[in-house]
C-alpha cells in the first residue's frame, strides 16, 4: 500500500515489517535514510547483523541476482534485510520485470526487501513499466514517495537536527543555509554537522554561515542578480571574477543568471495581477526554494515588465553567444552584465 513519511515512521516504531518497499522521490537522501532505518531494525545489531543485511547494487546486478539474494536464508536469524539500490525498472525487458513481479508477489517471510532509488528516477504516472513495478508493490507491501520538501519542513528539519545535535539554530538562519546551499538535504545535513562542530553546543549563528559554510552556484548567481538590478558594476565583476576564480562553468553560470530574471518576471507579472508571488510555487516547481519568489518579489519593484522583458533577451542572445561562437566566454559574461545594468539604470524605474 502507499504509505506517507508519517506513517511509515509509525510503521517503524511499531516493529511491524512488510516484505517489500519501494522508496523513491525527489528526496534521495530520505529513500537512501529509511532504507538504513528498515535495515538497521530488521537485523538488530547483534554479531551476525552484517551477515543478514544484504546490499545490490541495482545498475549492475540481474533480476537473477535478486531472486537468489532475497530467497537465501537468514544465517542464524529470523529475518534479513535485502536492498536494492536504483534498478532501474524502465530499462528492464518484460521477462526480467515478470521475474521480479512474482518475486514480489511471493517473497520469502525471512526477507525485508527494499528497493530504493538514488540517481535514477521513477515515473509511476506515466511510464507503464513503473507503474505496474509500484502497483505490484503496492499490493505485496509498502511504497513511500519523497517529494521536493517545502522550504518549512527543510527550515523545521534543520532546526530540530541541530537541536539533537545539542546545538541552537534559528528559523531565520536555517533559511539562510537553504539561500546558500540550495534544498539539497545531503548537502545542507552535511553543513549542519560542520556548523555544529563549529558552534560546540551553542547557538548556529550567521557570522558561522557565511564564514564557513558552503555557498553554492544559485546562491552566488543570487548575489549576482542583486548587484546587477542595483546597479553595482564593481561587486558585478567581483562575483563574476570570483566564479571563474572556482572554475565555475560560465554556460551554467549564465543558466543560473536567466533563471534569477525569469523568477522576477513571473514575480513582477503575478503582482501587476495583484497576486502574491508565493502562489506560483506549485506552478512553476518552485517547492523547497519559496525563497527565490519572496526575494524576486522584494527586487523586482523598480523593474518595469518591459526592462525584464529586454533583460531576457539580452540573456538569450548571451546563451547563443557562449554556445555558438568562439568568443571569450568571461567577456561575455562582462559585456552581458553591463548591458543588464545600462538598461535597469536607464529603465528600470518606470513602472
Amino acid at each position: 500500500m502507499p504509505l506517507s513519511e508519517a506513517k511509515l515512521k509509525k510503521q517503524l516504531k511499531s516493529g511491524e515489517f512488510a516484505r517489500v518497499y519501494f522508496f523513491y522521490g525527489e528526496e534521495s537522501y530520505l529513500t537512501s535514510y529509511y532504507a538504513g532505518q528498515i535495515a538497521s531494525k530488521v537485523t538488530g545489531d547483534d554479531s551476525l547483523a552484517g551477515f543478514n543485511h544484504q546490499r545490490l547494487d541495482g545498475q549492475t546486478c540481474t533480476v537473477g541476482e535478486i531472486e537468489e539474494t532475497v530467497e537465501a536464508l537468514p544465517v542464524m536469524a529470523e529475518r534479513k534485510c535485502v536492498e536494492v539500490r536504483d534498478f532501474d525498472v524502465a530499462s528492464a525487458g518484460a521477462d526480467a520485470l515478470e521475474r521480479l513481479h512474482a518475486l514480489i508477489a511471493d517473497s520469502p517471510k525471512s526477507s525485508v526487501v527494499v528497493f530504493w532509488l538514488d540517481s535514477v528516477s521513477a515515473d509511476t504516472k506515466k511510464n507503464s513499466k513503473w507503474k505496474a513495478f509500484a502497483a505490484a508493490v503496492d499490493k505485496a507491501g509498502v511504497s513511500v514517495h519523497f517529494p521536493r520538501k517545502t522550504e518549512g519542513d527543510i527550515v523545521r528539519l534543520l532546526c530540530g537536527g541541530a537541536q539533537r545535535r545539542g546545538c541552537a539554530l534559528s528559523a531565520d538562519n536555517a533559511r539562510l543555509m537553504v539561500r546558500r546551499c540550495g534544498n539539497d538535504l545531503n548537502l545542507l545535513l552535511g553543513e549542519l554537522d560542520k556548523l555544529s562542530a563549529l558552534a560546540d553546543r551553542g547557538e548556529i549563528k550567521k557570522e558561522h554561515i557565511e564564514g564557513i559554510g558552503t555557498q553554492n552556484l544559485e546562491a552566488s548567481v543570487f548575489d549576482l542578480s542583486k548587484a546587477l538590478i542595483q546597479g553595482s558594476y564593481s561587486k558585478a565583476y567581483d562575483i563574476i571574477a570570483g566564479l571563474f576564480s572556482q572554475r565555475e562553468d560560465p554556460v551554467s553560470i549564465l543558466a543560473v543568471l536567466s533563471s534569477a530574471y525569469a523568477d522576477l518576471y513571473r514575480a513582477k507579472v503575478a503582482m501587476s495581477a495583484g497576486v502574491r508571488a508565493e502562489t506560483l510555487a506549485d506552478d512553476f516547481a518552485y517547492r523547497g526554494r519559496e525563497f527565490r519568489l519572496r526575494n524576486a518579489a522584494r527586487d523586482c519593484g523598480r523593474m518595469s515588465l518591459p526592462v525584464l522583458r529586454d533583460s531576457l533577451e539580452i540573456l538569450s542572445e548571451a546563451d547563443r553567444l557562449l554556445k555558438s561562437t568562439r568568443s571569450d566566454k568571461r567577456t561575455v559574461l562582462e559585456q552581458t552584465a553591463a548591458k543588464l545594468i545600462l538598461l535597469s539604470r536607464s529603465k528600470g524605474a518606470s513602472l
